[in-house]
Parts: C-alpha cells; structure tokens; sequence
C-alpha cells in the first residue's frame, strides 16, 4: 500500500494540474479583506488580485501605470492626475475619479487598524476632481515621492465602499474591484479564492480560478508541492531549498528581497511592567529598564553573530546587514559595515552601563511570518545568555504575535518589515518616526521618539532634489544605528518552489501573486 501511495504521488507531480486552475501554498495568512485595513504584506499580496492603484511597483520595484496612466507635477505640490478610460468595476459600473478621490480619504482612517495606511496618505492636503478621469492632488509641503507612497493605496468603489466596515470587505459585500480577478471565497486563516475576471481592461489572466491555501508548517507546505496538491509554495524552508533543486520536478525561483529582519527594543521603563524584562537571578527588582541605556541595546546587537545568523541558522538563504535597506536602493550605503560579533566587547558595555550581572529578558516573535524565525530567536538567545543577558524565548502565530506587539506587550522582539517604494523613507517614517506626529511612526512598536530624527525625516520626504534628500537620509540613517532602538540583522532571500510546467516572476517584495505566475509555452 506505501508503494502504490508513493506512486500515486510521484503521477500526480509529474502529471500537469488543470490547465485552467492554479493552487499556491501560503506560509501566512492576509489578516483581513478589507485593502485598507492593515499595511502588512501578505493582506496587500492578497487585495492586488482584486484592486488596483494609482501605480503599482513591478517585480523590480520600478513604479508603472496601473489606473493613472500620467501624472505630472512642477513642483512637487500639485499633482494633475489622468485616470485611465474604460475600467470597470466588478459589477458593471465605470472606474472615475470620485473613487480614487473617496479611497485617498478612507485609507488612512480605518477603524482600529493594526498598521495604517495613513503613513502613506500623509502629505495629502487635498484632493480636487477635475473631470471624470482627472484630479488633482495637493500636498502641504513639496512631495517628491507621492506617486511612491500612493501605490501602496489601492482603489476602492466608492458605491461599494461608501457606507463600509472592515467586517463587510472580509464577509465579501464589499470586495468589488477593477482588478484582474474577481472575489470568490475566503476562510479566515485557511484560504481564499478568486476567479477570473474575463471583462478586465488590462491582459486577461491564463487561470480560470486561483486559490491560496495557507500551510503554515515548513515541512506540511514543501509536502504538499510534492505531492501534487498545489502547484507553487511560497517561502520554501531554507532546509528544503537543496532537494527541491536537485529534484528535476520541480523548479526554484530565488530573488534577494527588500525585507529586513530586525531586533526591536522599547527603551521605556513601562516595557519592564511586561514581565519580559526582569533583574538577574538574585538580583533586586527593576524599577527602571536597562533598555533605556544606549549602551545596553549596542551591546545585545554586539553579541549578535549575523553571518552566523545566515550561515547556520539559514542555510546561507539570507544576506547579512547592517542597515535598513538592500544594495541598489536609494539610501543604501555601501561604507556602513556588517556590525561584526563581539561578545567580549558586550559585556564591557553592559558593565560600563551598570549590569555586570546581566539581567533576564523574554525575546519574542511570530513562528508562521519570517523564514527560520524560531530557529534565529533560539540562536540570539544563546548569544545573549552567553554575555550575561539570561534570554527566553516565546513564539506564537503571527495573528497573535501582531496585536500584542501593537499593545506594547512584547517590548524585545524579532520583527520583519518589507520596503515597497525602494526608497529609505518608506522604512524610517514608519518604523523609527514618533508614532502620531503628523502621519510618522504608524508602525513603531517600540514607542522610540526623536525629535532631531523626526525633523530629518520631514525635510528629507519634503526635498525635491535627489542628492540633498540622499544627504538628509544619511543623516537619519546614521542617527537611527547610533541609537540601537532597530538593530537590522539580515535580508531575506526568497524562494518558491513550483512544479515543471510553470514560468514564475519572482518579486523583490516578497508578494506572491497569481499575476506572476504563467504555464510554461
């Protein structure tokens, strides 16, 4: 009976799926329908089947048309904006300008988002409809990257959208876009499903349906490709990545990605009433946290060995950093070094700083987002314990992971954040800005404020002209290593496996999409 199953298996790789159906196995699920709700990878991977931008970023991260086909600026300030003519909603009804103009107003105001797309709607002063395909966009201060941030704000119906909740996006009521594909079901946590759009105005999509399944088990989702039963898995663990090029069935598509994995520290003393943040065995309690030493924070990323980190623990899958970005985007600095290990060199800081005895920490992160998570958290763990910083470890499923990390309650964690523009502000603005000070800081989990970094953060998105911006964002740049809040550890490379049979574009940004998937000629 074991050799008939195994032969059925191996039939059923080697056998083409239906040509018209596609299946991919998901390591993480999207955390909602609703395009607008949280600004998290998966969630946007998911709406592009669905809704569309003003521009979208290719799979080189350069910037197309998608439903503008023009926009022009003298200044910086106004944008004139030319929709594209002839796009139809899902249900018949024309794409106009009131739709992108009430999506602009709705993003960055939905209710209890885990991560706001205001971030990205910010500069946005006003917006004017000029004619049924034209707007015009105004911005409070000159705005070189606008067009940038504004792909990342898909467009929605605002017949269908007008009067609508997250709950009604997720239920499907709401889910009517102009995209390639059309909504047809979705199991929370499990899979979704779209079908084709065959009235799409753009080039007609080669799958009749297309279903994600979510498989958050390394070993159960290269499993699955093996045997048969999807046709591409995303986020091959890094262990498997050898077999499956080794195996003639099956093809690997690598491409080095924008997304950084960090180390966040809240340097608050409310970060130590978390309990992850405690004196040494013996010692007196901690009525105030050592994070809020510089010194400290320098010495737990000094003690990090991250060519380890990619080695050993990624099977050389990952690129070791000591910035924010990859090589060839803007703000990306050749002469900022890897910090290397130096566990001896910790310890003198952590003395210097007044904890020779060390103190103990809880190091957390999600165990179905970022590939290896739970493998590298065990790794940091024994780096730290070895200087001194007695290290647990607590991992748990990214939808639990988010809205305690966004409560405050993980106040050392191992987090990930994927750049979409190509451009150093989409990840310091966000991440590093002071949450709340005019559209800064909508994903700072770790509640750092700076104003001296702030500042340079609103003169470099406001500077037109390119040398000057890539000065201001040397200066923040260096600024943000100095303070040791976002310790930048590594690079993920991204790998999908596919069956024979199958062309797939892989995309810096890590999304996974039935649009890059094509049958083989």
């Amino acid at each position: 009976m074991r050799s008939i199953t195994l032969a059925a298996a191996l039939l059923a790789v080697a056998l083409p799926a239906a040509t018209q159906t596609l299946t991919v196995g998901l390591a993480t699920p999207p955390t909602a329908l609703d395009p607008h709700y949280h600004a998290h990878a998966q969630s946007s991977a998911t709406a592009a089947h669905v809704f569309e931008a003003l521009h979208r970023s290719d799979a080189n991260m350069q910037l197309t048309p998608q439903l503008a086909t023009e926009a022009t600026s003298p200044d910086g300030i106004t944008w004139q904006v030319t929709l594209r003519e002839g796009v139809r909603w899902h249900d018949g009804t024309p794409f106009t300008a009131d739709d992108v103009a009430f999506s602009l107003q709705r993003a960055g105001n939905v209710p209890n988002s885990p991560g706001s797309f205001g971030t990205y709607t910010r500069e946005v002063k006003s917006v004017e409809i000029t004619g049924p395909h034209s707007l015009r966009i105004t911005t409070a201060a000159p705005s070189p990257l606008l067009m940038a941030n504004l792909s990342n704000i898909f467009i929605v119906s605002r017949r269908h959208g007008g009067n609508a909740t997250t709950d009604d996006y997720n239920s499907g009521k709401a889910m009517v876009g102009t995209g390639p594909y059309r909504f047809g079901r979705w199991s929370a946590g499990t899979e979704v499903q779209f079908t084709r759009n065959d009235a799409y105005w753009g080039e007609r999509e080669p799958w009749e349906r297309a279903t994600f399944r979510v498989i958050a088990n390394n070993s159960a989702r290269t499993a699955a490709l093996l045997a048969g039963d999807v046709d591409v898995i995303a986020d091959i663990p890094s262990t498997d990545v050898a077999r499956l090029r080794s195996d003639r069935r099956f093809q690997v598509v690598t491409i080095a990605s924008s997304r950084l994995v960090f180390l966040g520290f809240d340097r608050t003393d409310d970060a130590v009433t978390t309990g992850h943040i405690r004196a040494a065995e013996g010692a007196p309690a901690l009525t105030r946290n050592p994070l809020g030493d510089v010194r400290v924070r320098r010495a737990l990323s000094m003690a990090i060995d991250r060519r380890a980190l990619v080695e050993r623990v990624n099977e050389g899958q990952a690129i070791a950093t000591g910035q924010f970005l990859p090589e060839g985007f803007f703000g990306f600095f050749p002469d900022i070094p890897v910090e290397a290990a130096d566990p001896e060199g910790a310890r003198r800081l952590l003395a210097e700083a007044g904890y020779p005895g060390g103190f103990r920490i809880t190091l957390t992160t999600s165990n179905d987002r970022i590939v290896n998570s739970a493998r590298m958290v065990q790794a940091i763990a024994q780096m730290w314990t070895r200087i001194g910083v007695a290290t647990t470890v607590e991992t748990m499923p990214h939808a639990v992971f988010t809205p305690r990390r966004n409560r405050y309650e993980l106040p050392v964690f191992l987090s990930s954040w994927g750049n979409q523009t190509g451009e150093a502000l989409y990840t310091l603005v966000p991440q590093l800005g002071t949450r709340g000070q005019g559209g800064l800081g909508n994903a700072n989990r770790i509640r750092y404020s700076n104003p001296d970094l702030d500042r340079l953060l609103v003169a470099a998105s406001a500077e037109i002209d390119a040398p000057r911006r890539l000065a201001l964002i040397r200066q923040a740049t260096d600024l943000a290593l100095s303070e040791a809040v976002m310790a930048p550890l590594l690079l993920q490379v991204n790998n999908w496996g596919t069956r024979q049979g199958l062309v797939m574009t892989p995309r810096i940004d890590q999304y996974t999409l039935a649009m890059s998937i094509r049958p083989a000629d």
